[in-house]
């Protein structure tokens, strides 16, 4: 009986060491091969070989044997392939844009549907200036972070400097300056402090009311004396261009996919993990993730109360990290778009693959199985216990029985008129 016991103990010690290095263990980075002894061929073929390894790690996963697990590999590979030319091979330190990171054609990392997401690559050493309007939305956040985010060990908890929205000064029509340098100079109103390794400048415009909401672009150029006229391009820079989109390419992939096994694996199936202050260094920022797994006639109840938040909003994404098709589904719902009491007491949010005829319903969008992501803004203190999202599976009778005390529920006609404004707004903020 002893030898069971100690036997089962190691057991026990090896799971937990095991699930232990499983959550926390850095994702697979990227291994160039040399193919060729030609600089600018040899960084093209590791950027297909990335291609190649980036599609292994999808191989590698259980939910790839599913028609739609597969489907959406291959998407999503073709997501971080534009996503990695954009930002890594044809992105200038030296002459940098404000680009769009996410849109239609390059979803990356779960992004949240109420972001519009924008990206420069800076110098660490530069001197930059950003220009703009601070448009109508909800929320604008500028952030200064090491590295890519994803790629390497860089992450968006390795900001540098960070701006917020009530702390840029601005004219009475909206417009505002921003320095990047690594000092601050006497005249700046608005200044990021450049430091070193740091790389990029991530910009998020976050929207409530999709219909009306609107950001501008912004307008970024170097100061310093490497900012001058650009030289023709040479081999060099492209092979460095190269080498960039072939790591993010991969890490980046490697980097999701670890995220989205923690939020499958760490809490069990249709549960949320406790609401806790979220890494990444924007100030007042909680969130709480989970996942769903239901039966074509089963639903997921989330109740939560309001916490006060600036901004508060849920998703679902795939098991690839990827957040679903939120322009032609209702799969992600913001504090405006939640059909809640004034009072802020017992809100919800049903998941299910059929519609439930309650308000807030979040679309699986043809999913059996996903993440889930709820997020909490411009909070000074950790929310309420009553804030804390709660969940419960329903099966169809005890559905009816929620139907029954959240009337009057929405009719095909009027979901149908919701779901073609939903698109409407997508399409006038991502444009094309």
């Amino acid at each position: 009986m002893k030898k069971l016991a100690l036997l089962l103990s190691v057991v026990g010690l090896l799971a937990v060491a095991f699930a232990a290095g499983r959550f926390t263990a850095t994702p697979p980075r990227f291994e160039p091969t040399q193919h060729s002894t030609d600089p600018l061929d040899n960084a093209f073929e590791q950027f297909v070989q990335a291609q190649r390894d980036a599609l292994a790690l999808y191989q590698s996963r259980d939910y790839f044997t599913q028609p739609l697990g597969k489907a959406e590999a291959y998407q999503g590979l073709l997501y971080a392939m534009i996503g990695a030319i954009k930002a890594g091979a044809l992105q200038s330190h030296d002459h940098p844009r404000v680009m769009r990171a996410v849109d239609w054609t390059s979803k990356s990392g779960l992004d949240n549907p109420d972001n519009n997401y924008y990206v420069a690559l800076l110098d660490d050493e530069g001197t930059y200036r950003v220009t703009g309007n601070r448009g109508s939305t909800a929320q604008l956040i500028f952030q200064l972070v090491v590295g890519q985010p994803g790629v390497g060990n860089a992450g968006t908890s390795t900001h540098v400097s960070v701006l917020y929205d009530d702390e840029l000064l601005q004219d009475d029509d909206g417009n505002f300056e921003i320095i990047i340098s690594p000092e601050k100079p006497p005249q700046a109103a608005n200044w990021l402090a450049n430091a070193p390794g740091a790389e990029s400048l991530l910009v998020r415009f976050t929207h409530l009311d999709w219909s009306h909401e609107r950001d501008h672009p912004l307008y970024i150029e170097r100061l310093d004396g490497a900012g001058g006229p650009p030289t023709p391009l040479d081999e060099q820079t492209m092979v460095r261009g190269l080498e960039r989109a072939a790591q993010a390419l991969h890490d980046k992939t490697a980097s999701w996919l670890a995220l989205a096994s923690r939020m499958l694996t760490l809490v069990p199936a249709n549960t949320l993990h406790t609401l806790r202050m979220t890494p990444g260094g924007l100030k007042g920022q909680f969130s709480a993730f989970g996942n769903w797994d239901l039966a074509p006639d089963q639903a997921l109840l989330i109740e939560f109360d309001h916490s006060g938040a600036d901004y508060m909003g849920i998703q679902l994404g795939s098991p690839w990290f990827v957040s679903l098709d939120y322009e032609n589904h209702t799969s992600s719902l913001n504090q405006q778009q939640l059909n809640c009491p004034k009072e802020g007491k017992n809100c919800y949010a049903v998941i299910a693959g059929f519609d439930t005829g309650v308000a807030n319903w979040l679309d699986t969008a043809g999913h059996e199985q996903g993440v889930i992501f709820v997020r909490w803004q411009g909070l000074d203190a950790a929310p309420a216990d009553g804030a804390q999202p709660r969940t419960r599976l329903l099966d169809t009778e005890a559905l009816k029985d929620f139907q029954r005390q959240h009337q009057p529920l929405i009719d095909a006609t009027t979901r149908k008129a919701l779901i073609s404004e939903r698109r409407r707004s997508v399409h006038r903020r991502f444009g094309g």
